[in-house]
């Protein structure tokens, strides 16, 4: 998308700086001064496209603050004394000097609205910046977003992300690079990690449109294997939005993929999505299937966390086809397996396998996180379970002053896990910066990660890499 920013309101007291034009906004704007010398701020905006995501268009820009030299002869000697100091001297639109104070600000970017005649407030804009350092209005339907993407001076190699950085902030700025280069393939490949993102902060519906945008850019490259990842993370979401008819052909055409490719990372999260699929359509024996299938799979590749989740999504479909002293063993082994590599997931599991079976009951499950928060890593699937409405006899209570028994329980262990593997990562010890980085380094040279998150494991890299317990699935750097 392409706005014309000349068709941008303002608010009063802007300048429009000469030949910004239509790709480009820069504008001028007065600034309360301390100590009473006029100060002026620069914002600009990167010329291009810009990303929509969520209804809400954004470009990167870039912030500057700069003083109005005092007239007369101490103006004139301040003038002197700064430029053989080396101080920038800019010209304002309407033909006065200033001189720039402090660095650049370049961790910005404006905000508006598609329709330049529309309205937006800022609870809007935080509702999608949740983690920005300030927020201000430029005009009706434009805002000012700063500390929302990295800053230059952390970008040590270009190529890799920031160590600290967070996934969301990753994305988005590799989306505009990718956007500003004209590389349509790297560009499709941000759009399905923010939509991935997007749907890990609980928002599954933005998730499809913004991944369904990446599905249909990838399409004419001829990368079968790009389009066959975002392919099968759409299928992921229309799991979330309850819509498994529209996921089923989505899967079964990466499996064939897949399978011809011999990409047995991608045929294993297919199994094992199709498993998910079969569960949502009331198919347990069908869903018993494919779990077991990708729990093959699974093994051969050495993604033990995967192994994990699959033990206890076939407990569940055990449950559901009520062979109950079967579903306590298959949950014990992943309690076990959890348990063993270190996972905060082993404990919830563990407490809803004993309600279980003991014949207990439960209140409604526990929500899983709706803010962005701090990706921990691990894998994104198993939470769809949880999404997934289970079939009317596994979720009826036993009694009007009962909750939830039988599967309905096991189910609800997945957004209990997943609220404890989301946010737990204080807890836990934290590697040391130059280990990070070689984990990082080594997934930025690996075919199977995107620059934001691992295709093998669906981690995002830069905050897994943080926790000293994690490992690689495919053993190239151990916990």
């Amino acid at each position: 998308m392409v706005l014309d920013w000349r068709e941008i309101a303002l608010d009063p007291g802007f300048l429009r700086e000469p030949g910004s034009g239509a790709s480009r906004l820069v504008v001028w704007r007065p600034v309360e001064s301390p100590n009473g010398s006029p100060l002026w701020e620069r914002i600009a905006g990167a010329p291009g496209e810009v990303i929509v995501l969520a209804g809400l268009a954004s470009v990167s820009a870039t912030l500057l603050r700069a003083r109005q030299r005092s007239r007369g002869f101490v103006g004139r000697l301040i003038g002197r004394f700064d430029e053989a100091r080396g101080k920038r001297t800019l010209v304002l639109p309407d033909g006065e000097t200033v001189e720039q104070e402090g660095e650049r600000i370049t961790d910005c970017l404006l905000a508006c609205v598609q329709d330049p005649a529309g309205q937006l407030d800022e609870e809007r804009v935080r509702s999608q910046w949740p983690n920005a350092r300030a927020y201000r209005r430029l005009g009706s339907g434009l805002f000012l977003v700063e500390g929302c993407l990295p800053r230059d001076s952390q970008a040590t190699d270009p190529e890799l992300p920031p160590v600290d950085g967070h996934p969301r902030r990753q994305a988005e700025q590799a989306l505009i690079e990718a956007r500003n280069r004209g590389d349509h393939a790297v560009e499709a490949t941000a759009m399905a990690d923010l939509g991935v993102i997007l749907l890990n902060e609980g928002r599954p519906r933005d998730a499809v449109g913004l991944l369904e945008q990446a599905l249909t850019m990838a399409g004419p490259l001829g990368d079968a294997a790009r389009a066959g990842d975002i392919a099968s993370n759409l299928a992921l979401a229309l799991l979330y939005v309850q819509q498994p008819g529209r996921a089923r052909p989505l899967l079964e055409q990466e499996m064939a993929r897949a399978r011809t490719a011999g990409d047995l990372p991608a045929e294993k999260l297919v199994a094992e999505r199709l498993g998910l699929v079969a569960s949502a359509t009331g198919d347990p024996r069908g869903a018993l299937n494919w779990f077991e299938r990708a729990l093959a799979l699974t093994r051969r590749v050495g993604d033990r966390h995967q192994e994990a989740n699959l033990l206890w999504l076939q407990a569940i479909q055990l449950a559901e086809l009520n062979q109950r002293d079967d579903a306590i063993a298959r949950g014990q082994e992943a309690v076990t397996l959890f348990t063993t590599l270190g996972k905060p997931q082993a404990a919830a599991y563990g407490v809803y396998l004993q309600k279980y079976r003991m014949g207990l009951f439960d209140g409604p499950p526990l929500p899983a996180p709706t803010g962005p928060g701090d990706f921990l890593g691990g894998s994104l699937v198993a939470g769809a379970m949880a999404a997934v409405p289970a079939p009317a006899a596994a979720q009826a209570p036993s009694s009007p002053t009962q909750g939830t028994t039988g599967p309905g329980l096991l189910r609800m262990a997945l957004s209990a896990a997943r609220s404890a593997g989301q946010f737990a990562g204080s807890g836990f010890k934290t590697t040391p910066p130059e280990l990070q980085r070689r984990r990082i380094e080594t997934c930025a040279s690996c075919e199977h990660h995107t620059a934001v998150r691992c295709k093998v494991c669906g981690c995002f890299t830069a905050a897994k890499s943080r926790l000293l317990h994690e490992s690689c699935p495919l053993g190239k750097w151990p916990g």
